[in-house]
């Protein structure tokens, strides 16, 4: 800061005031759809819930786990505890490793319960659709999230552009 450097790089990915997207918890309507991400490692394991108000076309994060390492089988249980019908969405690359495990760490985790289908891992289009949700209020976070929120602050590019791939499991 006092050379004039950024300290966030180039800036941070979403640009948007809290005060815009955070929301006070509050009881989710059984009719919402729900769906969750899991970023699978063995330094950290993340899972980041969502529920969908068809009715705004909004999402809303909800519930988050973070834990770092510990076997699939403690990780799918604490997925399966906010409602083991949830489906869920996975990177198919699951951590940086090759096409070929990540299909294997989805068939373990698929194995031990959890509901599990490949997301679309692209980058750049799923960074921009979500900064356009939270710019246009069809993205919501609840004030619970902590984990999240610490992440959100955070998540950044670098001089080049390029994500900082530091402590952006939730994201």
């Amino acid at each position: 800061r006092t050379r004039g450097i950024p300290v966030l790089g180039a800036g941070v990915i979403y640009p948007v005031p809290e005060d815009e997207y955070l929301v006070e918890p509050f009881e989710i309507p059984k009719h919402w759809l729900r769906a969750y991400a899991l970023d699978v490692g063995w330094n950290w394991t993340a899972a980041l819930w969502g529920a969908y108000d068809r009715d705004v076309e909004t999402w809303y994060l909800y519930h988050a786990y973070k834990v770092s390492q510990a076997q699939p089988s403690i990780h799918a249980a604490a997925v399966k505890a906010p409602g083991a019908w949830i489906p869920g969405v996975i990177d198919p690359a699951a951590n940086g490793r090759g096409q070929e495990d990540g299909r294997r760490l989805i068939e373990t985790y698929q194995g031990l319960g959890l509901s599990l289908v490949e997301a679309d891992n692209a980058v750049e289009a799923g960074l921009y659709e979500c900064w356009e949700r939270l710019s246009t209020g069809r993205l919501k976070a609840f004030t619970s999230l902590d984990a999240w929120r610490k992440e959100i602050r955070l998540y950044r590019r670098d001089e080049r552009g390029r994500v900082v791939k530091i402590n952006d499991h939730l994201m």
